[in-house]
Formats: C-alpha cells, structure tokens, sequence
C-alpha cells in the first residue's frame, strides 16, 4: 500500500491525535485498576475487623434455648429418666423377641 504525499499530511497531524487519545485511556483504565485494587483491600480489612452480627433467628433460638436450660434443671433429670427407663424398656422388648428361636434337627 502506497501513501500518497496528500494523504501524509493528513495523517501526520491526526496521529498525534490517536496517541494521546490512546495514552488517555490507557493511564485512565490504569488508575481504574489501582483504584478498585484499593477499595477491594479496604473493604477486606473493615471486613476483618468489623464483628459479625447474628440475624434475629439465631438470637431467637439461643434466647429460647437459654431460657429452657435455667427453667427445666430439675425438669430434665426427670425426663432424663424416664427416658432412659423407656429406652431400657424398649432394648428389653426387642432382646425378648429375638430370643424366640427354635432349632429342629432333621
């Protein structure tokens, strides 16, 4: 491709042009970068710093456990208990039946 005298002196001036244009953008998507690298590291250390609060459900249900531990002590003995005694009914009643065996020799 030949570039005729004319067309020269028409794109001389207009690359002075496109390089700044160029170099603009590139120092611009540049600053943008170091910009948001930035950001991102001063949310990560507020982010470390800051303490996590629980949501509403999880200070429900602490509350509600807390409040059965300090009403129920001696309730809990009591149900401890009983359910061991059911358990204990109940391993009884399933040895029983497996005890039921018969062995018949042809």
């Amino acid at each position: 491709m030949t570039v005729r005298p004319i067309d020269l002196q028409i794109m001389m001036p207009r690359t002075v042009e496109v390089s700044k244009t160029q170099q603009y953008l590139k120092e611009n998507n540049d600053t943008q970068k170091n910009l948001m690298t930035v950001q991102f590291q001063e949310q990560l250390q507020t982010a470390k710093q800051k303490v996590n609060k629980r949501s509403k459900t999880e200070k429900a249900l602490i509350e509600q456990e807390h409040g059965k531990s300090k009403k129920d002590k001696n309730g809990n003995k009591k149900k401890n208990k009983k359910q061991k005694q059911k358990q204990k009914q109940k391993n009884n009643h399933i040895t029983k039946k497996h005890n039921r065996h018969i062995d018949i020799k042809i």
